[in-house]
């Protein structure tokens, strides 16, 4: 159409303008929906958990605990045991800072919880691990009536949800399994 000799380019404004918030409306939603899920690997959850707690119990079982004769077995040293579960401050000699927090010593970044707990399973029960500071055994009871019982980091929650990681380990003569739980 030609309007005092310029021509007019304006067809179907309306419609262009409606498809093109459509689009527009289409395409913030599909970011709004997806782009969150994408991201949700990275996020906290039960799989950082999992994750963590694995490296939280090999940290202790192979790394700090180890009795270093190189088997590739999960056999613990009695001494830097007996030393990192009792309340002591002293050095030690072994692969750890008993004087450092529990958090520190297996690498737990801030806002993680952890604890670690030995038990013995010989009759079936799994009876709490103790040490009179010179040897280990497995308790006859549920609890350590002369000696300490080997656990460590923070005291469980008490609604009981954490992640659960064990290795199975031997020490000083006594098969035993290394708990992980970490919330």
């Amino acid at each position: 159409m030609i309007e005092g000799g310029r021509h007019r380019n304006r067809a179907q404004t309306t419609i262009d303008f409606a498809i093109g918030t459509s689009v527009f409306l289409v395409t913030v939603a599909f970011v709004v929906a997806f782009v969150p899920g994408i991201f949700q690997p990275f996020a906290d959850g039960p799989q950082e958990e999992l994750a963590g707690i694995d490296r939280v119990a090999d940290t202790v079982v192979y790394d700090l605990l180890d009795d270093g004769d190189g088997d590739g077995g999960a056999t613990l040293d009695r001494r830097c045991t007996i030393a990192f579960f009792d309340a002591d401050d002293t050095d030690t000699g072994c692969a750890f800072d008993d004087a450092a927090p529990f958090a520190e010593q297996v690498g737990l970044s801030a806002g993680h919880h952890a604890n670690v707990t030995v038990v013995g399973a010989d009759d079936g029960t799994a009876n709490p691990v103790c040490s009179d500071g010179t040897r280990v055994y497995v308790s006859d009871t549920d609890d350590c009536s002369s000696g300490f019982t080997l656990d460590a980091g923070d005291s469980l929650p008490p609604d009981g949800a954490s992640v659960i990681g064990r290795r199975v380990v031997y020490v000083d003569g006594t098969t035993a399994t290394v708990v992980v739980r970490m919330w």
